[in-house]
Formats: structure tokens, C-alpha cells, sequence
């Protein structure tokens, strides 16, 4: 490095600290402290590693009566200085425990606090933590009511931070133990308290969010297991993994009963001035719980399929799920979902008589909105039965079961344990039903409370009653599509016999069948009911075949919009067609005058079935054709372009007669001149002009590509074949011998015939020319190859050709011309160009074949005058 070799001039940090009675007031000063900090600067670490020094930076972090030129400077400074994570700084202060104390003084100050020092000083304490995790947990946890305080400032987010970094330490091996700590110092009954409705909203939407992030940090630390094989040296890993499942402890006491009576009496309180921001807040930590649950059914079904996978490859690979976590997920849930069936009714009441819920001002008069407290309860509702679609059609659903041998003392001639837990009876036969339920159990439970309370057909009366209401469509569209395919999962699932356990073997695998039949049956006739009332009690199929109505008389008004809820009804009108098609015979009974309706059929059989074929359809309609177009782009134009069309045997196009040496005219002007269907085809050449080839296949940036290269390749053919100086002259006379006779060109509209080229004169010589062109062209008959003698044009020649009747094949085709017409042979052109140059006036029959390649271009060069002395051509 340069500084080792004295290429740097030394640091003014250096030459500060060997003054005697330097200040941290100047270095403050020095624009080089960080960097000298972050360099591990020695001289600089251990004046920081003082006691005053620490004492003075742990100070300017918490202080607020500074200058005006220090308010923000010097706690910036001192925070990066201590976050520069240099081993001796922190362990000087972790080694200093006056310091410390001092340091977390600062939340014995009344909240709030000042945001910026609180996050300098979460900050200068995550870098603690990280670096010295063992010391400062044990610091921690001895500091007295830290809990409380923590709380007091919880509405500042870096205290917030600060309190989710220490439950996140919970993952490390040196911060086991954190998590028990703090459920032990009364965190979550303390946060819950914070949602009281009677306290201002702000702390509810505050102690909500801690709650949110404690229930993402607890889950997210509990990862899956690693993908070992089993007895290897990771396996313990996978046998400490079970007992983990569900999060943590924190998660587990907010899942409980006591925790989750509380929490709802909160969110169902009546009389309290702020119960909407409760229930509101409530319903959002409840729907998380939820999804967090499922997200860990999901874990284990992808678990248990890479385990199956493994063993149909023959191949070693991780263990499937545990019955201990299996067993875990079977009774997760079983709190909450109690409690809320319990209180099921009063919150379908909310859903009829809103509190909190006036009038509004709008643009078309006073108006009830639908308010957060109704939505937020169809959401839970969705929530629930989304949880039972997935709970009931997971492919573990056999193994999410209680074990028959834990319900084994209840199986006698006492009731079901869904009896137990409905009848409410005696204490002892409903503990007995609470310890032997599952989650499905209770799910079946609530699907009953929904009946009763017709949670579904309000939900659809909010439906129609807010056709705007997008986020509420949405919502009741995903509440009636996961009941109707819960029903056509139960209604057709084949429950299989399970393989024999070790411990119970045929007879335990026969008695684990038969429980997951009578669950199965259980959660069908449940769901079933539920359809039921959406059908009846909702009147669905009418509601439906009216809202078509009253949205066609709405479009058809003058400036007249669809409803805003016609989307959602054409899915929930799709999922209808598909229960019935699926399970039409359950129904026939009960159903028959709704399904049966002449209005649900002809709308099936109408509107629904013309806007699912509209919706089929691409937004930019049909694909372009990729035929031949009216008007395609020109590949080739100006002086010496290719004309006609390529060959559709190969590329869908054609390459006609007119292309250099093709000597004939394309199909197009065939069919003109013989007097065929050619009015469209003449205005289409007409329109672009001759000597052209047009690319149908629709590719613009392709033709725009090749309509450039060729406009290079023609602008560069004067030079090439009349005069222009080129290397290939070197390479001989490799191409042949060619008859002139057989070269016709169609360049008729390209440039006149009789100056082609306005700058070059013409070196082929006279014996260039045909017959058709001495009769053609009067003033240029001469023979004789005197110097005098004008030159016939080779425009002229080229022009007397073009007529010929018959199209012969060019470089881009592959077909064979007729008969009658000698087929182009570029060789041949070739060695006519050459024999003319070098004086001979006969022409070299046609002995090569027409596919033997390409000649030489470069070989066209004309010499200059010389060729008029021997009266073979003009002065060039």
C-alpha cells in the first residue's frame, strides 16, 4: 500500500493526539475521525478506549442541551465512533458497568423521547449485542423493570427496534433463554393491556405493531430443518426442530385462552369510546396468527413431499414431519378458535348494527359507508374458513388428528368430543371434549356458529348494498369460493387406509381410519349446511340474475357504467356452475328451484357464458395474420435492387422473374399481363414501384435491418462494377465462362436507360448487346466497335430484356425456370463481363451449370480507355 512506502502524507489525527491535553472536542473537529476509526487507527483506539473519553461519547448520544453547533453534529459523531465496531472500544464499555447504567439511564425519562438520540442509541446497543452478546444479555436482564420501561417509550420505533433485536437473540446459542425472560417479565399481558379502548388510539396502533413484529420475529427465527440424512451429524437438529414448532413462548401466551378472552373483550366492548380502533387492531394480530399457522401446515407439506420425492429417486434426503409437530398443529389453534366461536354472534352482530358508524357528505347526498369495523370482520370470517379449506384438504390432514389413543378414555359411551364441546354441559365431560379436540374440531364448531348467525347471506347483502366497495367484494368473493371448494374436496375425497404404526399395527391403522372417516363426514355435513344457507337464506342464484338485470339497465342509460361489483359476481357466478357440476346430485333435492330457474339458466346460458368467452379473448385481439400483406416493406430498392417476391415454398414468399440475370418477370406481372384477377396486385406494384421485394412475415425491426444493409450494398455497386478499384482483382478468374446472351436484367424503373450511371461510363463494350436491343435502340446500332461510336446503355439492354414471358430463377430461389427459357447462370455473366474487358467479341457458349455458385464481382472492373483502342468499348 502507498502509506507503507511513505507516499501519504501522515494524518492530521496523528499529529493531534500527540499533543498533550487533546480534547474529543477536536477530534470532533477532524473531517478524518471516521475514516481513522473504521483504519483501526492505533493511537486514535486508545484514547478512545479512556474511561472519560467513553463516559464523554455516551454522553453526547442521551444529551439534548447542546449548542446550536453541536445539537446534531456530536451524537452523530459519537454514535458512529462506538458502531465502528472496534473489539477494544466495546469491550471497554461492556467492561464498564457504571458506564452502562448511566447509559440506560436514558429511558427513565418521560416519554417521548427525543427520536434522534433514541435511535443513536438503539443503534450503539444493537452493535453491543451483536459484538458481545453473552455480557449484555446478562446486563439486561439484570437492570430492574427494563420491561416497563421498554414499554413506557414502545411508541418510539427504535425502542421498538431495540425490544425485537433482544427477542431476536433468542436464535444465537449465547442469547438462549431471552424469549422466557421476557414472557416471564410480563411482556405480552403488558401490550395487550395497551389495547384497552380506552386508551387513545395511537397506543393501540402501536402496542398492535409490537405485537405483529414479536409474532414475525418468533416465526421467523424457527426455521425448517436442515436437509440431512437421518442419524447423520445433523440430526439433532432435526429432533430439537419439533419442539419448536408454533414460534415461541411469547406466541404460545398469546395464543392462549386467558390472553385471547382478553383481547376480545377489548375489541366487543360497547361502551368504551374507542372500541373501532380496537377491534380493528385485534382483528389484524388474530388474521396473523392465523396465516402464521398455516404458513406452517404448508411448511410440513412441503417437508413431507421432499421426503416422498427423495424415496421414489431411491435417494436419502430429509425426514418427514414428526408426529410430534403434527401433533403440535393439531391442537394450535384450539384457544382461539374457541374463543372466537364462543363470541361468534356478537360479531356477526357488528356486521348488521355498526358502532361508530354515521353519515357521510358525498356527491350524491348523505351516505352510510361501510366503515373498518364491518370489513375488518368479514376478513376474519374469510380468515376462519380460509383456514378450514386448507386444514381439511392438506394432504396430512389423516396425521393433523388427534391420535385415537388420546381420545381414547372419551370414546366409550360418553359423547363426541364435538358434542361435549357444544353441549356445554358438565365440568367434567367438557374438559374432558377441550383436551381431546383438534383443530378441526373446532373449526366444525364455528362452520355451525356461522349457520346460526347467517354470517354468509349478510355478507352478501353488504355485497349488493356497496356496489363500489371493491375490497369488500373481494373479501365475500373469497368466503364463498373457499366453502364451495371445501365442499367439493370433502364430497369427493377418498379417505385411504393409512399404513400400519409400529406400536398399533392393524388394528391401530383400522381405528385411525375410521376417525378420519367420521372427521371427514363430520366437516362435509358441516360445510354442506353452510351451502346450503348461501343458497336459501342468501337467495343467491336471484341475486344474481337481478344485479345482471339492473346493471344492463345501468349500462344502457345515457352515460351509464357497469356496477362496480360485476367482475367479482362473474367469478362467484363460476364457482357456482362448478359446485354444481361437481356435486349437482347433492343438491337436487334441496336446490332444485334455485338451480332450476329459467332466470339462472338463461343467465348461464347467456350473459355469464358471453362474458367468460369475452374474457378468454386476448386484450389486443386476434393474432396478425402472417400471410402476405397488401403493402410489405421494401428489402431492396434503387439502382440495381433485387425485385419480386420470395419463394413461398421456402420463406412464405416468392422470388420473381426480374432480379439480376433472373430474365423474366415476376408471377404478379404473369398474371396481369394475362389479363387474370390483377387489379389489386397491379395497384399494389403500381404503388411501390418495380425492383423491389417486400418482407410479409411482419417483422419490422428484420426489414428495417435488411433495408439498410441492401441500400449499403447498392450504393456501393457503381464502384464495384464499373471503374472502383477492388482487392479481388488478386484472386484470378476463378469464375468460369459465361454467354451474354442469357443475362437479363429488370432494373427498368431503378434509373433512365439511357444514363445509368450520370458519373461513369460504360466499359462492356458493344458486343454486350442482343438482337432485341439493336432493333430496340436505333441510335446505339452500331457494330462495328469503332472509338467514335457512342456505346449502347446498359440500361437499354436491360430494359429490351425485361419482357421476356417466362420467370427463371435468381440467387433467392430454388425453382427451376421452364423450358423455353435458359436459366441465369451468374457464371456465365461473369465470363462474358471478362471477355469483353479483354477484347474478344464472340461469346463463350453456356457450358457451366447453373449451380455450381457465385462468381467473383470484383473481376467487373473496368480498366479505363484502354478498351476503346481495340474498339471493344468507349473511354471510360
Amino acid at each position: 500500500m502507498f502509506w507503507r512506502f511513505g507516499f501519504t502524507s501522515a494524518s492530521a489525527i496523528d499529529g493531534l493526539l500527540d499533543k498533550e491535553g487533546v480534547t474529543l472536542e477536536e477530534l470532533f473537529e477532524e473531517e478524518e475521525l471516521l475514516q481513522e476509526c473504521k483504519a483501526h487507527n492505533a493511537k486514535l483506539i486508545e484514547f478512545l478506549c479512556k474511561p472519560e473519553i467513553l463516559s464523554q461519547l455516551l454522553a453526547y448520544i442521551t444529551t439534548e442541551d447542546l449548542d446550536e453547533a453541536k445539537r446534531f453534529k456530536y451524537p452523530y459523531l459519537a454514535s458512529e465512533v462506538l458502531c465502528c465496531e472496534i473489539f477494544t472500544v466495546c469491550e471497554a464499555v461492556i467492561s464498564n458497568n457504571e458506564l452502562l447504567n448511566t447509559f440506560w439511564s436514558f429511558l427513565d425519562r418521560p416519554a417521548p423521547l427525543n427520536p434522534l438520540h433514541a435511535s443513536y442509541f438503539s443503534k450503539v446497543n444493537g452493535v453491543l449485542l451483536q459484538k458481545k452478546t453473552p455480557e449484555m444479555i446478562t446486563f439486561v436482564r439484570a437492570q430492574e423493570n427494563i420491561v416497563n420501561k421498554l414499554l413506557a417509550h414502545i411508541g418510539t420505533s427504535a425502542i421498538a427496534d431495540l425490544l425485537l433485536k433482544l427477542i431476536s437473540m433468542e436464535e444465537l446459542a449465547e442469547g438462549a433463554g431471552i424469549v422466557s425472560w421476557l414472557a416471564g417479565e410480563g411482556l405480552i399481558p403488558s401490550l395487550l393491556s395497551r389495547l384497552d379502548p380506552s386508551q387513545d388510539p395511537d397506543i393501540h396502533n402501536t402496542a398492535s405493531q409490537t405485537l405483529l413484529d414479536i409474532i414475525a420475529v418468533s416465526y421467523q427465527n424457527i426455521g425448517p430443518p436442515e436437509q440431512v440424512v437421518p442419524g447423520g451429524i445433523n440430526d439433532q437438529t432435526n429432533a430439537n426442530f419439533a419442539s419448536n414448532v408454533g414460534g415461541n413462548t411469547l406466541v404460545d401466551e398469546l395464543k392462549s385462552e386467558v390472553m385471547m378472552n382478553k383481547l376480545v373483550g377489548y375489541m366487543l366492548d360497547k361502551t368504551a369510546p374507542n372500541t373501532g380502533s380496537t377491534l380493528t387492531n385485534g382483528i389484524n394480530i388474530i388474521i396473523e396468527l392465523i396465516r402464521r399457522y398455516c404458513s406452517e401446515i404448508e411448511q410440513a407439506e412441503f417437508q413431507q413431499h421432499q421426503h416422498q420425492l427423495q424415496q421414489q429417486q431411491s435417494r436419502q434426503g430429509p425426514p418427514p414431519p414428526s408426529e410430534e409437530k403434527l401433533q403440535s398443529l393439531a391442537t394450535d389453534l384450539n384457544d382461539l378458535l374457541r374463543v372466537l366461536g364462543s363470541r361468534l354472534l356478537e360479531f356477526a352482530d357488528l356486521l348488521t348494527a355498526p358502532r361508530n358508524i354515521t353519515p357521510v357528505d358525498t356527491t350524491i347526498g348523505k351516505q352510510t359507508p361501510l366503515g373498518s369495523e364491518r370489513l375488518k370482520t368479514c376478513e376474519l370470517f374469510a380468515e376462519i374458513l380460509h383456514l378450514q379449506y386448507l386444514y381439511t384438504s392438506s394432504p396430512l390432514f389423516e396425521r393433523l388428528l388427534v391420535t385415537p389413543e388420546a381420545k381414547k378414555p372419551s370414546a366409550g359411551a360418553g359423547p363426541s368430543p364435538m358434542e361435549g364441546v357444544e353441549a356445554e354441559g358438565s365440568a367434567t365431560s367438557a374438559t374432558s371434549a377441550l383436551s381431546t379436540a383438534s383443530v378441526a374440531d373446532e373449526l366444525i364448531a364455528v362452520t355451525d356458529k356461522f349457520i346460526d348467525a347467517k354470517v354468509l347471506p349478510v355478507c352478501l347483502d353488504l355485497f349488493f348494498n356497496f356496489p363500489w366497495n371493491n375490497f369488500l367484494h373481494s373479501v365475500v368473493y373469497d368466503m364463498i369460493a373457499k366453502v364451495f371448494n371445501t365442499y367439493s374436496f370433502t364430497s369427493t375425497a377418498n379417505v385411504g387406509k393409512p399404513p400400519e404404526t409400529p406400536t398399533g399395527g392393524a388394528e391401530g391403522a383400522e381405528a385411525k381410519t375410521t376417525a378420519l372417516e367420521e372427521q371427514m363426514k363430520g366437516v362435509k355435513n358441516s360445510v354442506r349446511k353452510l351451502v346450503l344457507s348461501i343458497f336459501k337464506d342468501g337467495n343467491l342464484t336471484k341475486r344474481i340474475t337481478n344485479a345482471q338485470r339492473q346493471n344492463d339497465t345501468e349500462v344502457a342509460s345515457p352515460k351509464g357504467v357497469r356496477l362496480g361489483y360485476m367482475g367479482h359476481l362473474t367469478y362467484i357466478s363460476d364457482e357456482v356452475c362448478k359446485l354444481l357440476e361437481k356435486c349437482g346430485a347433492d343438491f337436487n333435492t334441496e336446490l332444485k328451484e334455485f338451480i332450476s330457474a329459467e332466470e339462472w339458466q338463461d343467465y348461464v346460458n347467456g350473459p355469464l357464458r358471453e362474458t367468460k368467452e369475452r374474457d378468454r379473448q386476448p386484450l389486443g385481439g386476434a393474432r396478425p395474420n402472417t400471410g402476405q400483406q397488401g403493402h410489405g416493406l421494401p428489402l431492396v430498392t434503387g439502382v440495381g435492387g433485387f425485385s419480386g417476391n420470395l419463394d413461398e415454398a421456402d420463406t412464405g414468399a416468392s422470388v420473381g422473374g426480374g432480379a439480376v440475370g433472373g430474365g423474366g418477370v415476376s408471377p404478379k406481372k404473369e398474371a396481369r399481363g394475362a389479363g387474370g384477377d390483377s387489379d389489386e396486385e397491379e395497384d399494389e406494384i403500381e404503388g411501390l414501384g418495380t425492383g423491389e421485394v417486400y418482407a410479409t412475415d411482419g417483422d419490422v425491426s428484420g426489414d428495417q435491418f435488411a433495408r439498410y444493409l441492401c441500400q449499403q450494398i447498392v450504393n456501393d455497386l457503381p464502384d464495384r462494377f464499373l471503374g472502383g478499384e477492388s482487392s479481388d482483382e488478386e484472386d484470378g478468374d476463378w469464375g468460369g465462362e459465361f454467354d451474354p446472351k442469357d443475362i437479363e436484367f429488370d432494373m427498368r424503373e431503378a434509373f433512365t436507360s439511357d444514363n445509368p450511371f450520370p458519373d461513369k461510363r460504360s466499359s462492356l463494350g458493344d458486343d454486350f448487346e442482343d438482337d432485341d436491343t439493336r432493333k430496340g435502340s436505333s441510335e446505339n446500332s452500331s457494330v462495328s466497335g469503332s472509338s467514335s461510336a457512342q456505346p449502347p446503355s446498359v440500361g437499354s439492354a436491360i430494359a429490351s430484356t425485361s419482357t421476356t414471358p417466362a420467370p427463371a430463377p435468381t440467387a433467392f430461389s430454388t425453382k427451376a425456370p421452364p423450358a423455353t427459357v435458359d436459366a441465369f447462370d451468374a457464371k456465365e455473366l461473369l465470363d462474358a463481363l471478362n471477355s469483353t474487358q479483354t477484347g474478344g467479341n464472340e461469346s463463350a457458349p453456356s457450358s457451366t451449370p447453373a449451380n455450381q455458385g457465385w462468381a467473383d464481382f470484383g473481376s467487373l472492373n473496368a480498366s479505363g480507355g484502354s478498351n476503346g483502342a481495340d474498339g471493344t468499348g468507349g473511354s471510360s
